[in-house]
């Protein structure tokens, strides 16, 4: 992470002297399915809320990594699911008037769980759920979902279900 200001000639001509900016690394959230068309999701601690709150795969990517490439490590740590089927949905901006950074949406259909998972020191994973797609929309509703990227990532896979 990188913070810092700037001096910033807009597009209108003003001058801001002291513009500040975060540069993060950029990430990847994965909306994976299981092969029963099941959503992967759990719960996790956020620290900077002081709550658990479900939320899907994801992380930083790594290196050289391709979005696609850190969706698929990024599944199998946290969850222990596998799949060979990966689609990037969206490139978007989290907050482009203040941050630098890239969350790549990944779509991954028919995973496998294929190991006990093998979470970060720094993680607070509670239980893998596997959520009917047909129960999404109920869970909205009930305000269960209730992140900006959980929400933006799930109405891009399943925009009929959300």
């Amino acid at each position: 992470m990188q913070a810092y200001e700037d001096s910033v000639r807009l597009p209108s001509g003003l001058n801001i002297d002291d513009y500040s900016i975060v540069k993060l690394p950029d990430g990847i959230i994965v909306v994976a399915t299981d092969v029963d068309d099941n959503l992967i999701i759990f719960d996790e601690y956020k620290y900077a809320v002081d709550e658990m709150i479900l939320t899907l795969p994801g992380g930083g990517i790594d290196g050289d990594e391709t979005p696609i490439q850190a969706a698929a490590r990024e599944l199998l740590e946290e969850t222990g699911y596998e799949s060979t089927e990966f689609e990037q949905l969206a490139e978007l901006y989290v907050y482009p008037s203040k941050i630098q950074h890239t969350n790549y949406i990944i779509r991954a259909k028919n995973a496998k769980f294929i190991k006990d998972i093998q979470h970060e020191p720094s993680e607070a994973i509670g239980k893998i759920q596997l959520i009917p797609i047909s129960k999404l929309k109920g869970l909205r509703l009930a305000g269960k979902f209730n992140t900006t990227p959980l929400i933006t990532a799930i109405a891009l896979a399943f925009p009929e279900n959300f």
